[in-house]
């Protein structure tokens, strides 16, 4: 029997409410003939046996238990070093995808000779697929996703199919990101790879209170993300990437430093700025060096990004006055 020409590739953890779901969606696409590679981290929550259960249903289900949670990155990897096909699909355990996403986008990566395609996509509220939301659409275009990588990431990580040399080639996912490690990834294949955006939404995004990026996680997930962003401006400049474990005050001081550079390119001045900002909304850090870089931002961003970090620090100040 032939191997399939596609994979897809889930990293489970701890999310047996939605897994049914999230399973009978990739199950049922028009396009049938794949080899569904799951990987649960160690879940504790019985998420292990639904897709034990899934899996003796039916055959196309590779099963792939880890004896203890090893985060995403490192999860996808393992998945990644048991798939033989030669496109990969991503699927979270909490989405749903459309039915006819994997046909979808098979045919157009293989007729656009594309390495990474994703798709806009719905956000879906809670436990209901009827609490349907609003389209996040995203840049179509390989040139329009390379120029807004750096600023912020463009393609949806459970809306992606992928070629799996593509990936093989530029490293996998790094382990050390336990969050925003498909940012990471996508930044490294810059110059290597050809990307690419579906316009219409093939997959409902949950948006549950658990979720890796929710509200709980935006600190981490900024720290996260933000790093990525700056290796990419590090690797431009020459300079040795962080540990994304670094301190915030290690990453504040490498956009400062960064940002004393200058830069020829206006668009990478702003994607540094834009990131220092968030980073200052969000991180706790040294009041000393983010004062600074906060200075740094103000003298470097445009009017209405003046005017955010302004009523953001007024009301970081007010709020301490109130405490």
């Amino acid at each position: 029997m032939s191997k399939p020409s596609l994979a897809v590739l889930m990293s489970v953890y701890n999310q047996r409410p939605f897994i049914e779901e999230a399973m009978n969606s990739i199950l049922n696409q028009t396009l049938s003939d794949f080899e569904f590679i799951i990987v649960d981290d160690g879940s504790s929550d019985g998420s292990t046996d639904e897709i034990a259960k899934a899996a003796a249903r039916d055959s196309r289900i590779r099963f792939m238990p880890l004896a203890q949670n090893a985060g995403l990155a490192a999860a996808l990897n393992a998945g990644l070093g048991v798939c033989e096909a030669d496109f990969v699909a991503r699927m979270d355990g909490d989405d749903v995808s459309e039915p006819d996403r994997l046909e979808k986008q098979q045919r157009y990566m293989i007729a656009q000779e594309l390495d990474v395609l994703g798709s806009s996509y719905r956000r879906m509220g809670g436990y209901s697929m009827l609490r349907r939301r609003g389209v996040k659409s995203l840049p179509t275009q390989h040139e329009d996703i390379v120029r807004a990588l750096p600023l912020a990431n463009q393609i949806c990580h459970p809306a992606v199919m992928m070629r799996r040399s593509a990936i093989t080639e530029a490293g996998g996912y790094d382990p050390r990101f336990r969050l925003a490690q498909d940012y990471d990834l996508w930044l490294r294949m810059i110059g290597s790879a050809r990307f690419g955006n579906l316009p219409e939404p093939l997959l409902n995004m949950r948006r549950h209170v658990g979720r890796s990026s929710g509200p709980a996680n935006r600190a981490r997930h900024t720290h996260f993300s933000i790093t990525a962003s700056v290796n990419h401006f590090r690797r431009q400049s020459g300079q040795p990437e962080f540990d994304p474990a670094c301190t915030a005050e290690d990453l504040a001081q490498g956009m400062l430093d960064l940002l004393s550079l200058g830069s020829e390119v206006d668009h990478d001045r702003k994607a540094l700025v834009r990131h220092a900002a968030r980073f200052i909304r969000n991180c706790p850090c040294d009041p000393a060096i983010c004062a600074r870089l906060a200075q740094a931002v103000l003298s470097l961003s445009g009017l209405n990004d003046r005017i955010k970090l302004r009523l953001y620090r007024f009301l970081q100040r007010s709020h301490m006055r109130g405490a």
